[in-house]
Protein backbone atom coordinates (compact mmCIF):
# COMPACT_ATOMS: atom_id res chain seq x y z
CA UNK A 1 0.00 0.00 0.00
CA UNK A 2 1.08 3.43 -0.92
CA UNK A 3 1.35 5.58 1.51
CA UNK A 4 0.75 9.31 1.10
CA UNK A 5 2.88 12.14 1.85
CA UNK A 6 2.77 15.82 2.66
CA UNK A 7 3.58 16.30 -1.33
CA UNK A 8 0.29 15.30 -2.28
CA UNK A 9 -1.94 17.69 0.32
CA UNK A 10 0.47 20.38 -1.28
CA UNK A 11 -0.93 18.94 -5.20
CA UNK A 12 -4.27 19.19 -3.53
CA UNK A 13 -4.03 22.99 -2.55
CA UNK A 14 -2.34 24.47 -5.45
CA UNK A 15 -5.38 23.00 -7.11
CA UNK A 16 -8.05 24.46 -4.96
CA UNK A 17 -6.28 27.68 -4.86
CA UNK A 18 -5.48 27.85 -8.64
CA UNK A 19 -9.67 27.44 -8.65
CA UNK A 20 -9.47 30.31 -5.96
CA UNK A 21 -7.86 32.28 -8.02
CA UNK A 22 -9.98 32.00 -11.35
CA UNK A 23 -13.39 32.38 -9.48
CA UNK A 24 -11.77 35.86 -8.06
CA UNK A 25 -10.86 37.06 -11.90
CA UNK A 26 -14.38 36.01 -12.70
CA UNK A 27 -15.48 38.19 -10.10
CA UNK A 28 -13.03 40.61 -10.58
CA UNK A 29 -12.00 40.67 -7.11
CA UNK A 30 -7.74 42.21 -7.55
CA UNK A 31 -6.46 41.66 -4.39
CA UNK A 32 -6.73 37.62 -3.27
CA UNK A 33 -5.87 37.69 0.37
CA UNK A 34 -2.98 36.26 2.13
CA UNK A 35 -2.93 32.74 0.02
CA UNK A 36 0.49 31.54 1.46
CA UNK A 37 -0.12 32.12 4.61
CA UNK A 38 0.53 29.82 7.68
CA UNK A 39 -1.48 26.45 7.34
CA UNK A 40 -5.23 26.90 6.68
CA UNK A 41 -8.26 24.96 8.14
CA UNK A 42 -8.43 23.11 4.74
CA UNK A 43 -4.82 22.13 4.69
CA UNK A 44 -4.79 21.02 8.48
CA UNK A 45 -7.74 18.85 7.22
CA UNK A 46 -6.49 17.72 4.48
CA UNK A 47 -3.37 16.55 6.24
CA UNK A 48 -5.86 14.60 8.62
CA UNK A 49 -7.46 12.78 5.59
CA UNK A 50 -3.83 11.85 4.38
CA UNK A 51 -3.15 10.32 8.00
CA UNK A 52 -6.39 8.12 7.98
CA UNK A 53 -5.71 7.13 4.44
CA UNK A 54 -2.20 6.45 5.79
CA UNK A 55 -3.39 4.22 8.61
CA UNK A 56 -2.38 6.53 11.28
CA UNK A 57 -5.42 7.03 13.26
CA UNK A 58 -8.09 4.55 15.17
CA UNK A 59 -11.96 5.35 14.12
CA UNK A 60 -13.46 7.15 17.13
CA UNK A 61 -17.15 9.14 17.54
CA UNK A 62 -15.05 12.20 17.63
CA UNK A 63 -12.49 11.37 14.98
CA UNK A 64 -14.91 9.85 12.65
CA UNK A 65 -17.04 13.14 12.81
CA UNK A 66 -13.95 14.97 12.28
CA UNK A 67 -12.88 13.21 8.81
CA UNK A 68 -16.76 13.28 7.46
CA UNK A 69 -16.55 17.27 7.88
CA UNK A 70 -12.56 16.75 6.41
CA UNK A 71 -13.62 14.29 3.65
CA UNK A 72 -17.21 16.66 2.74
CA UNK A 73 -14.67 19.77 2.27
CA UNK A 74 -12.51 18.32 0.26
CA UNK A 75 -15.14 17.16 -2.00
CA UNK A 76 -16.91 20.46 -2.11
CA UNK A 77 -13.74 22.37 -2.95
CA UNK A 78 -13.00 20.13 -5.70
CA UNK A 79 -16.43 19.21 -7.45
CA UNK A 80 -18.56 22.26 -5.57
CA UNK A 81 -20.15 24.41 -8.25
CA UNK A 82 -22.52 27.74 -7.98
CA UNK A 83 -25.23 25.67 -8.67
CA UNK A 84 -24.78 23.66 -5.30
CA UNK A 85 -25.68 20.91 -7.98
CA UNK A 86 -24.07 16.88 -7.53
CA UNK A 87 -21.05 16.79 -9.56
CA UNK A 88 -19.58 13.44 -10.84
CA UNK A 89 -16.05 11.90 -10.44
CA UNK A 90 -14.67 12.02 -13.60
CA UNK A 91 -13.73 8.57 -15.09
CA UNK A 92 -10.83 8.67 -14.10
CA UNK A 93 -10.47 10.16 -10.88
CA UNK A 94 -10.11 6.75 -8.93
CA UNK A 95 -7.09 5.87 -10.30
CA UNK A 96 -5.38 9.12 -9.35
CA UNK A 97 -4.09 10.14 -6.09
CA UNK A 98 -6.37 11.83 -4.90
CA UNK A 99 -9.00 9.51 -5.87
CA UNK A 100 -7.25 6.93 -3.69
CA UNK A 101 -6.86 9.03 -0.86
CA UNK A 102 -10.59 9.66 -0.89
CA UNK A 103 -11.35 5.99 -1.41
CA UNK A 104 -9.02 5.01 1.26
CA UNK A 105 -11.05 7.62 3.98
CA UNK A 106 -14.07 6.46 2.76
CA UNK A 107 -13.55 3.00 3.18
CA UNK A 108 -12.35 4.12 6.82
CA UNK A 109 -15.41 6.23 7.78
CA UNK A 110 -17.71 3.37 6.40
CA UNK A 111 -16.30 0.21 5.90
CA UNK A 112 -19.41 -1.41 7.80
CA UNK A 113 -21.75 0.30 5.51
CA UNK A 114 -20.66 -0.23 2.03
CA UNK A 115 -21.99 -2.90 0.36
CA UNK A 116 -21.79 -5.22 -3.29
CA UNK A 117 -23.43 -4.05 -6.16
CA UNK A 118 -24.87 -7.49 -5.96
CA UNK A 119 -26.12 -7.42 -2.40
CA UNK A 120 -27.27 -3.50 -3.21
CA UNK A 121 -29.67 -5.39 -5.88
CA UNK A 122 -30.75 -7.77 -3.92
CA UNK A 123 -31.69 -5.68 -1.25
CA UNK A 124 -33.72 -2.37 -3.02
CA UNK A 125 -34.97 -4.93 -5.06
CA UNK A 126 -35.67 -8.11 -3.08
CA UNK A 127 -33.36 -10.16 -6.05
CA UNK A 128 -30.21 -10.09 -7.36
CA UNK A 129 -30.23 -10.23 -10.69
CA UNK A 130 -29.24 -8.77 -13.73
CA UNK A 131 -31.89 -6.78 -14.63
CA UNK A 132 -31.63 -5.14 -11.22
CA UNK A 133 -27.73 -4.97 -10.72
CA UNK A 134 -28.18 -2.92 -13.80
CA UNK A 135 -30.85 -1.02 -11.93
CA UNK A 136 -28.27 0.01 -9.28
CA UNK A 137 -25.63 0.44 -12.15
CA UNK A 138 -28.11 3.16 -13.50
CA UNK A 139 -28.88 4.61 -10.20
CA UNK A 140 -24.90 5.13 -9.78
CA UNK A 141 -24.65 7.04 -13.32
CA UNK A 142 -27.58 9.18 -12.65
CA UNK A 143 -26.12 10.68 -9.17
CA UNK A 144 -28.21 8.70 -6.98
CA UNK A 145 -26.09 6.54 -5.36
CA UNK A 146 -22.68 7.21 -4.08
CA UNK A 147 -19.68 4.67 -4.93
CA UNK A 148 -16.62 3.61 -4.06
CA UNK A 149 -14.16 1.40 -4.66
CA UNK A 150 -13.03 -1.43 -3.37
CA UNK A 151 -9.50 -1.52 -3.00
CA UNK A 152 -9.14 -4.92 -2.15
CA UNK A 153 -10.55 -6.06 -5.64
CA UNK A 154 -8.11 -5.52 -8.77
CA UNK A 155 -11.20 -5.75 -11.53
CA UNK A 156 -12.84 -2.32 -12.05
CA UNK A 157 -15.88 -4.18 -13.07
CA UNK A 158 -16.29 -5.70 -9.52
CA UNK A 159 -14.61 -3.20 -7.28
CA UNK A 160 -17.63 -0.76 -6.79
CA UNK A 161 -19.16 -0.57 -3.54
CA UNK A 162 -22.43 1.43 -2.31
CA UNK A 163 -23.75 2.98 1.00
CA UNK A 164 -26.20 0.65 2.69
CA UNK A 165 -28.11 3.77 3.95
CA UNK A 166 -28.37 5.18 0.35
CA UNK A 167 -29.20 1.50 -1.05
CA UNK A 168 -32.29 1.69 2.08
CA UNK A 169 -33.32 5.02 1.20
CA UNK A 170 -33.56 4.17 -2.87
CA UNK A 171 -35.84 0.73 -1.73
CA UNK A 172 -38.09 2.82 0.22
CA UNK A 173 -38.47 5.65 -2.63
CA UNK A 174 -39.12 2.79 -5.03
CA UNK A 175 -41.93 1.49 -3.33
CA UNK A 176 -43.95 5.36 -3.14
CA UNK A 177 -47.24 4.72 -4.44
CA UNK A 178 -47.41 5.97 -8.15
CA UNK A 179 -49.36 10.18 -7.86
CA UNK A 180 -52.90 9.62 -9.71
CA UNK A 181 -53.39 6.63 -8.94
Amino acid sequence: MALFNHQLAEQITALVLQRYRSLGQALGATNLAEEAAAETAFQHNLNLLIEVANGRHMRSEIMLRRIELALEQLLDLLLGNALQSKAVFPEDFWQSDIGILVSRTRWWISAEDLITISNAAALAFGQNNQANRMRIARAIDNGLLDWVPDPSVANPQQNRRVLRSQVERLRDLSRLPELGD
